[in-house]
């Protein structure tokens, strides 16, 4: 019973610490820009300021906003280029999904 305590213990502190870097990066600043790299080699720029989101370089791509709980918080159609998303999202710290990039923010 022991020796199953210890793997089980072991491996939740291994899944810990390969977990723990994609959490441990400080969050970015209100309204500073994230850059992601687009499939096509364009550059995908992403930046909040408030309630207001704004992505630069993915058209005709979605955005989905996620609660860092994984559940979907919302989604917006990206149309041009350069496009600024009013949303009405509370406080709080979200994961963005253009694509297949995914950053964490906090509004």
């Amino acid at each position: 019973m022991k020796r199953v305590n210890s793997l089980i213990i072991a491996f939740g502190m291994a899944l810990t610490l390969s977990v723990a870097p994609a959490f441990a990066a400080p969050s970015p600043t209100e309204s500073e820009p994230i850059m992601v790299a687009a499939p096509e080699g364009q550059d995908i720029n992403v930046s909040v300021s408030g309630n207001t989101i704004r992505v630069a370089g993915a058209a005709k791509q979605t955005l989905v906003v996620y609660y860092v709980t994984g559940t979907k918080a919302a989604s917006y159609s990206i149309e041009t280029d350069d496009q600024t998303i009013s949303t009405n999202l509370q406080k709080g710290v979200y994961l963005l999904k253009v694509g297949k990039f995914v950053r964490k923010v906090t509004i």
